[in-house]
């Protein structure tokens, strides 16, 4: 192996470890997977999360400030 053949592979390799150490953060993924992980175990997307005890939902609300409405119209 003549000089510049290991010139060009050490420089490589030094340009190819500050790339990784640089924007290559295998941490990010596992970050990602630990916030996905809930107290239900993983999310997945589409399903819908747990009914929280004691909370009323907006849907809930407007189906009872409907039916107060129908019995104080319905009431005169």
């Amino acid at each position: 192996m003549d000089w510049s053949t290991w010139i060009q592979q050490v420089g490589s390799g030094l340009i190819d470890k500050y790339a990784d150490s640089k924007w290559r953060q295998p941490y990010e993924i596992q970050k990602l997977q630990m916030e996905a992980l809930g107290q239900m175990g993983y999310y997945r997307e589409g399903q819908p999360s747990s009914p929280q005890q004691g909370s009323i939902s907006p849907t809930m609300l407007l189906l009872i400030g409907g039916a107060v409405l129908v019995v104080v119209l319905m009431r005169d």
